[in-house]
């Protein structure tokens, strides 16, 4: 966060319930901007959204909202958490903001945009499981194909995802992404996945209505880096989720290496620390073969 230092003070301010006012600007995609406005009294925080967009060159509003935070939370790492009033029942987007306040280390978050953000916590276990290069046995292989496909391809998988979708996938193809992201062997890949030796393909059922995962799950923060003697770098890595109010949900240290031409390897990933309430209720593991069988087999389908 640029000035920082002006809602660190506005934060503490609110903690002693002093008075005070507050402008944040959250900047979106294509110029669009959000514009906060909050003022403290009393303990209690006041806000007033508006989005903007521009038009013929100036800023326009499109959509305003005020309410007055039902609570509210300062960390220790220097996150602000306001929460709005939601009804028992209420099924739309969550109530819960967040913000960064104290910013974090520059060089840390040049290899989270790197390295972690592009994988992050949505539809794979990358970072909320122990695995290394000695042992891939916790990692789900179809749900990094599907990720690191995109970042090394730009691109979505060339298979459409429609209930039921079944596709074989020609082996070079599949083992090409994974194994250029990971020092993994062909062997350990179809070991771990449903490989047809006789047409050298890999079965692929992309993920349905049944194995879908939660929306508004947390996004990946580098809060500490530390470069090894072998040439690998150690990333701590913690899970920052808005709508639990949570800025640590999840801590690992997830190990990579970077190599010459610019590309980089997933080495390691140890989790550290978690919410145990919580847990990693955000993931969700794909569908067994008797799961799928019971929701698109042949039997299924008859009924």
């Amino acid at each position: 966060m640029a000035n920082y230092e002006q809602a660190e003070a506005f934060c503490e301010k609110a903690r002693r319930k002093e008075a005070a006012e507050l402008t944040l600007f959250s900047v979106l995609d294509e110029g669009r901007l959000i514009r906060y406005d909050m003022e403290t009294a009393d303990g209690r925080i006041h806000v007033a959204l508006r989005s903007l967009q521009w038009k013929e060159g100036e800023p326009e509003v499109y959509y305003s909202h005020e309410y007055e935070a039902y609570t509210w939370e300062y960390t220790d790492k220097g996150f602000l958490f306001i929460e709005e009033y939601q009804p028992a029942g209420y099924d739309g987007p969550p109530g819960r903001i967040g913000f960064r306040i104290k910013p974090l280390d520059q060089r840390c978050r040049e290899l989270n945009r790197k390295y972690v953000l592009p994988v992050g916590y949505t539809r794979n276990n990358l970072l909320v499981t122990d695995w290394d290069e000695t042992d891939y046995a916790g990692l789900e292989l179809y749900d990094l194909y599907e990720i690191l496909y995109r970042v090394k391809y730009g691109d979505y998988v060339p298979y459409s995802a429609y209930e039921g979708a079944e596709y074989e996938i020609p082996e070079v193809e599949f083992e090409e992404v994974l194994q250029t992201f990971f020092q993994i062997d062909s062997q350990t890949i179809r070991a771990k996945t449903v490989y047809h030796p006789d047409s050298r393909t890999y079965r692929y059922r992309p993920r349905g209505l049944h194995d879908a995962e939660l929306p508004y799950g947390p996004y990946p923060e580098v809060t500490a880096c530390e470069e090894q003697a072998d040439g690998t770098i150690c990333l701590t890595v913690e899970a920052v989720w808005e709508r639990k109010g949570l800025d640590s949900a999840a801590r690992s240290e997830l190990v990579v290496r970077p190599l010459e031409n610019g590309s980089f390897q997933y080495v390691s990933n140890a989790v550290q620390s978690w919410d145990e309430e919580l847990e990693f209720v955000w993931y969700s593991p794909r569908l067994t073969d008797e799961e799928w069988d019971a929701w698109y087999g042949a039997e299924a389908m008859q009924q």
